[in-house]
């Protein structure tokens, strides 16, 4: 991933309105989010996945990966990676087949350091706010400062920062990155100013 993209915030796309879903993709191509999450509950997220990176729009992956098939699907468009909101180890075992970063959702340590050892770039712990937020990352960073965390379900704004210094990989950010009256209009240029300037608060 380019040096750029470090904001360490992940984008996560999830709309009923396929061209919302186009129009975020496009605004957060021009910005330093670190990757671009379009999740399968977006209608035809695929094809929307496919059209970004045709149109150049790096560092974009599907997300809410539940199959095998799904997998495929989406190491056969150029996804960048896979996310899942769980772990499932014959989803982990394609992905790493056909080289495509992926990201599974966990909720233990046990369940975070398997995925790892079957070939995990990253785990997510999901949802956050559930477990216990900053609290819960510490204790598990303290025994396993090397698991690649990524936190996702619940975060706010301002906790990005504190997520971030404490070592996590990324932090997941749906709605505060964007305004769907902004986005609905189709303007790229003010739905990118209006990220930038939420990233800027972050």
């Amino acid at each position: 991933m380019s040096k750029k993209f470090n904001s360490g915030v992940i984008a996560v796309i999830r709309t009923d309105n396929p061209q919302i879903a186009l129009t975020l993709g496009r605004a957060f191509s021009d910005t330093n989010i670190s990757a671009i999450e379009v999740t399968m509950t977006v209608p035809d997220a695929l094809t929307l996945v496919e059209k970004l990176i045709k149109e150049g729009v790096e560092r974009v992956g599907v997300g809410t990966v539940r199959t095998v098939d799904q997998v495929e699907k989406a190491a056969k468009i150029g996804a960048n990676f896979v996310v899942s909101p769980h772990s499932d180890e014959a989803v982990i075992r394609k992905a790493v087949e056909l080289g495509i970063a992926v990201t599974p959702g966990v909720f233990t340590p046990s369940e975070a350091v398997k995925a790892v050892q079957l070939g995990s770039t990253s785990v997510k712990l999901f949802p956050i706010s559930a477990l216990g937020g900053i609290s819960f990352v510490e204790s598990i960073l303290e025994p396993l400062p090397d698991l690649p965390l990524v936190v996702s379900g619940g975060v706010l704004p301002e906790e990005v920062q504190s997520y971030l210094k404490l070592g996590v990989r990324g932090v997941c950010m749906g709605g505060a990155l964007w305004s769907s009256e902004i986005a609905a209009t189709g303007d790229v240029a003010r739905t990118r100013d209006y990220a930038l300037q939420a990233l800027a608060k972050m």
